[in-house]
């Protein structure tokens, strides 16, 4: 059985972690293969980010009066071969997330649009995702 993939949250916004959530664990995984940690601020982010190595981070742009990007180098300081999926509801977050080191961006309203159990896409956004979910699982 292949490790479990840690999974960091970095969203200002509670109810959005359980979407994100569930759409991480119904997407690709069976629950008891992933961790997920959530983060609040870029406060509690940044002290999470020392106790622990984390193979993805979904990072939104506006992180409670802060913005996303601010965070990003000090991520890759922890952990280089991190993956961060910018996701933010605001494409303009997601284009500066990834001009700044994130190398995908997903829109929040994407969470919906994951893909079945037979691995049937009904976005290219959710085939981008899993793949990158299949190229974390391989480290």
């Amino acid at each position: 059985m292949a490790e479990k993939i840690n999974i960091l949250i970095v969203d200002d916004l509670e109810l959005v972690h359980e979407p994100i959530e569930r759409f991480l664990k119904d997407f690709v995984f069976v629950e008891n293969q992933i961790s997920i940690t959530s983060a609040y601020n870029l406060t509690q982010a940044r002290r999470i980010l020392t106790e622990r190595k984390y193979d993805i981070i979904m990072l939104d742009g506006d992180v409670g009066g802060s913005w996303g990007h601010e965070i990003i180098q000090d991520i890759f300081k922890h952990n280089d071969k991190v993956i961060i999926v910018s996701s933010s509801n605001h494409d303009n977050f997601n284009t500066e997330n990834v001009n700044l080191g994130a190398q995908e961006s997903l829109n929040k309203t994407y969470l919906y649009d994951w893909n079945d159990k037979e691995g049937v896409f009904r976005t290219q956004k959710a085939k981008v995702i899993r793949e990158l979910f299949e190229k974390s699982n391989k480290h």
